[in-house]
């Protein structure tokens, strides 16, 4: 049977996911405009081309974060817990801010608030603090 700890990354290797982490963060926010929906078919409308972009990003910065968490943590139950987390953004703000946006009259404005929780990875970041103080919560103890 295998050392549990062969999966452990040393602290390099940690550094390292935090730093491919943020910079790869640092240009999914600077190439923001670029146009996802290309990748898949040129030909698609408007509104679905929005929601392929829209949700490829979201993809991206969340697991991004994920990445992120799994540096500086390392430990497999806040991983799971950010995927918890990215399936409940996914499901209860990504599919009803599209729905908001395409099939109602609201103004755009009153559901930017959602806009900005999907597409910067708010949710997911803010789980960084979290985790800390749990952790050294268990600590003390």
């Amino acid at each position: 049977m295998k050392n549990k700890d062969w999966l452990k990354p040393d602290r390099k290797l940690r550094v390292l996911l935090i730093l491919i982490s943020i910079t790869a963060l640092v240009i999914v926010f600077i190439g923001q405009r670029f146009d996802y929906s290309l990748l898949i078919s040129d030909d698609l409308s408007s509104e679905y081309q929005f929601i392929i972009n829209r949700t490829i990003r979201f993809l991206i910065n969340d697991n991004l974060v994920l990445l992120l968490i799994y540096g500086l943590f390392y430990d497999k139950k806040y991983v799971k817990f950010g995927l918890t987390v990215e399936a409940v953004g996914f499901f209860f703000l990504l599919i009803p801010y599209f729905i908001l946006r395409f099939y109602t009259d609201i103004d755009h404005m009153y559901i930017s608030f959602i806009h900005r929780l999907i597409i910067n990875p708010t949710l997911m970041v803010l789980l960084i603090p979290a985790i800390y103080i749990q952790r050294s919560k268990i600590n003390q103890s």
